[in-house]
């Protein structure tokens, strides 16, 4: 299985759900040709209990992109979500990816 990924989406059409070992990774958001055009993108976590229906939350302000960037996060969880808000047809490249020892894979 693999966890993460390193992709080209379109902004319109996410969610985009991503299987996650848990532990520290890196979060970044490039914006192809057209520009960054959505007001927001957001890596969540779910936070559900064993058993219950999935509950996603930001991972907090820095992993909230409104321009290309990029953070590092850490979370237990192993489900995450790449949420774009207001986004249209625009084309991004979105990477989660696990770092571990100064190294990302």
């Amino acid at each position: 299985m693999q966890y993460g990924i390193s992709e080209l989406k379109v902004g319109g059409s996410g969610p985009y759900d991503v299987k996650w070992h848990g532990g520290t990774g890196l979060f970044s958001i490039v914006a192809g040709t057209s520009g960054f055009q959505a007001s927001k993108i957001t890596l969540q976590h779910d936070v559900s209990a064993s058993g219950q229906s999935a509950q996603y939350v930001s991972l907090g302000a820095d992993a909230e992109l409104t321009a290309n960037g990029q953070t590092i996060f850490t979370t237990a969880s192993n489900n995450l979500r790449v949420v774009f808000d207001s986004a249209g047809s625009e084309d991004y490249h979105v990477v989660v990816k696990a770092v571990n020892e100064r190294s990302a894979y």
